[in-house]
């Protein structure tokens, strides 16, 4: 075939790719797209910024205040962040993310208050298991002794 009839058959034939910014609509429950934090729940930690491959999560702490800043731009949407988040206050969204044309567009900032974490406090054990005796073939408590268990922090 003679490479100026392709040529000419290809400009005759017009586009068949989407202009920009055209943006699809459809996606899986599964899709993984922008981090969102939750803010009330998050306490600052910083696990989510130390499993970052490419340190698109920052976490800077100044006394007791934090700032978490998310830049999608280097994001990879891999969820190592969410899996290593205690506290369960990241989740992702499913859907696409907007289009963008300058970068750090679409940086994401929250100052915020660390708060500590809350242990429940440890149950003290009734007065009628204190004197049942303990038979031999009796199982391991599910429970520490009061004395081994971690106190709460308030």
């Amino acid at each position: 075939m003679n490479i100026l009839r392709l040529i000419f058959q290809n400009l005759c034939r017009g586009p068949v790719s989407f202009r920009l910014p055209h943006k699809h609509e459809c996606t899986s429950k599964e899709y993984r797209g922008l981090i969102v934090n939750d803010a009330e729940r998050c306490v600052g930690c910083g696990l989510c910024a130390y499993v970052c491959p490419t340190a698109a999560i920052e976490v800077t702490r100044s006394g007791e205040t934090y700032r978490w800043t998310y830049d999608p731009g280097k994001c990879t949407f891999c969820g190592r962040c969410l899996e290593r988040c205690k506290p369960h206050t990241l989740s992702m969204e499913s859907q696409l993310p907007p289009l963008y044309s300058t970068e750090g567009e679409l940086i994401k900032v929250l100052d915020m208050v660390r708060k500590r974490p809350v242990r429940p406090a440890v149950a003290p054990a009734s007065a009628a298991e204190k004197h049942e005796p303990a038979a031999s073939t009796q199982a391991m408590p599910s429970t520490p002794p009061a004395a081994c268990a971690e106190p709460a922090v308030e």
